[in-house]
């Protein structure tokens, strides 16, 4: 499979992606920067979309268990508001990307083969071992996921820190990012 039509972020993860950083123009490094960048962003949007079909399945079985009521539908803002996000008061390491990507199909398609609209639309009917299993599926898919995304970060970061080498050292005039 060409470069071209493998995932941007499964190119951006390999380790080949950085090699050679100090011999790239600062133009190749800004473009890379950027690749980065919406790579992080399709990653985060589908984390996202495997974050809220947990929440949403996770509160199904909460309602048959008897520790949520009303009906789904209608407790659907606050299931995603409350969401699994981190501790209380703890910030995380980087602001949260709330981006949605260009191509929102192709995260959204991939969601869907674990857990589609149609099985949502039908959940009450959906036998409770069944949701579990899908739950599980989509937390390991969104465990991989997050993998990908600390290492999308990882490189980010090594663009980032040759870009700012170039500038403290001279390298690059500094001005001409502000012209």
């Amino acid at each position: 499979m060409s470069d071209v039509k493998r995932r941007l972020v499964d190119r951006i993860i390999e380790p080949t992606y950085v090699e050679g950083l100090t011999e790239l123009s600062m133009e190749d490094l800004r473009s890379m920067r950027d690749e980065c960048a919406e790579g992080e962003t399709e990653v985060s949007f589908e984390r996202r979309l495997c974050q809220a079909r947990i929440d949403i399945l996770s509160a199904e079985l909460d309602q048959r268990a008897g520790k949520a009521t009303g009906d789904l539908i209608s407790r659907l803002p606050q299931i995603l508001a409350e969401g699994r996000g981190g501790s209380p008061g703890v910030l995380p390491n980087r602001a949260p990307n709330l981006s949605i990507p260009r191509n929102t199909d192709i995260p959204r398609r991939r969601v869907e083969e674990i857990v589609g609209e149609q099985t949502l639309a039908r959940l009450s009917q959906v036998p409770s071992e069944e949701i579990k299993k899908i739950i599980e599926s989509l937390a390991e898919h969104e465990k991989t996921l997050s993998g990908k995304r600390k290492r999308v970060h990882e490189v980010l970061d090594e663009v980032q820190s040759e870009i700012v080498r170039r500038y403290t050292s001279g390298e690059e005039d500094s001005n001409s990012v502000l012209s």
